[in-house]
């Protein structure tokens, strides 16, 4: 975990422990109520051994909503870059998004190259196109029409319902 999370973990701990003390709990008592050792509610209240099983435990047995104990901001700054390659999958689905959501690209069938033309991407990401598509049929936002070893996309519009007339 590293050292960056320890002192957030032993604050955390610290009021948990605050809490228990508070209601006049020992650590037998919330042992008995949550099924934990002694030792590992310990370790919990010193900043150590915590899992987000044992902190629920631990505030369910003290009454204490989880959201209570975090009573000033953490810095969620990750501690390492997202991959460039992972960045770059990440803008395509939005840009790939943009286009089924937000623009009438897929009014007239489409085909893999098409879509890999209009997003400047890498002809050998055909595949993943093919699969984010597919995830686009199965929500029901596209469907497609196969045409031998290919498949053409377009967003699915749903039938204008008849209207009854009443004499």
């Amino acid at each position: 975990m590293g050292d960056i999370n320890e002192q957030i973990l032993e604050e955390i701990g610290e009021q948990l422990r605050i809490q228990r003390e508070k209601i006049y709990y020992s650590l037998k008592d919330v042992a008995n109520m949550t099924g934990l050792t002694t030792n590992t509610i310990a370790a919990v209240e010193r900043g150590k051994g915590a899992s987000l099983n044992n902190f629920i435990l631990i505030c369910r047995a003290l009454k204490i909503q989880p959201h209570t104990i975090f009573k000033k901001q953490i810095d969620l700054t990750p501690l390492y870059n997202i991959p460039p390659e992972s960045k770059r999958r990440i803008e395509m689905t939005k840009e790939l998004d943009d286009l089924v959501y937000n623009s009438n690209f897929f009014e007239i069938p489409r085909r893999v190259s098409d879509i890999i033309r209009q997003l400047n991407a890498n002809k050998e990401q055909s595949n993943k196109f093919s699969v984010y598509l597919s995830s686009y049929c199965e929500e029901g936002t596209l469907e497609y029409e196969k045409h031998g070893n290919y498949k053409e996309y377009r967003k699915k519009h749903s039938p204008k319902p008849v209207k009854k007339y009443s004499k």
